[in-house]
């Protein structure tokens, strides 16, 4: 038993010997920053009314949304807001624009709600999140 162990401890004593003196160099080459360039990509979203009118007892929103941003979007969704003569809302509903397809840069995708609310008189819409 006592030999195994002599002879086990020898080999990693030799073994450690001859990495630091005899194994040969790794070399590692590093890209300097200057060579990496990421991409500059800003996402940025639009959302607009185009009107806001009242047929028979719904009030109708219509809009739309506008990737202003140089890549392409493929989750964006507005809240739609419906208020009262003094701007205090009285309801509000989240609209999915874009979902399951592409808004590229420039692009824009129209989107309707609607409100049964006797109270609501004007409409407004706020963009709520927007994925590439």
């Amino acid at each position: 038993m006592n030999i195994a162990i002599i002879l086990a401890l020898t080999s990693l004593v030799s073994y450690f010997v001859y990495v630091r003196l005899f194994a040969p160099a790794v070399v590692i080459s590093v890209e300097s920053a200057d060579e990496i360039v990421a991409p500059n990509t800003r996402t940025a979203a639009r959302a607009k009314v185009l009107s806001c009118a009242r047929v028979y007892n719904r009030i109708q929103l219509k809009g739309y949304v506008e990737n202003v941003g140089n890549t392409d979007l493929s989750f964006v969704t507005v809240t739609a807001l419906w208020k009262d003569e003094n701007s205090r809302v009285v309801e509000s509903a989240v609209v999915y624009v874009v979902k399951d397809m592409i808004l590229a840069p420039g692009e824009r995708r129209d989107f309707e709600a609607s409100s049964e609310k006797s109270r609501a008189a004007r409409c407004n819409v706020e963009l709520l999140d927007w994925w590439t």
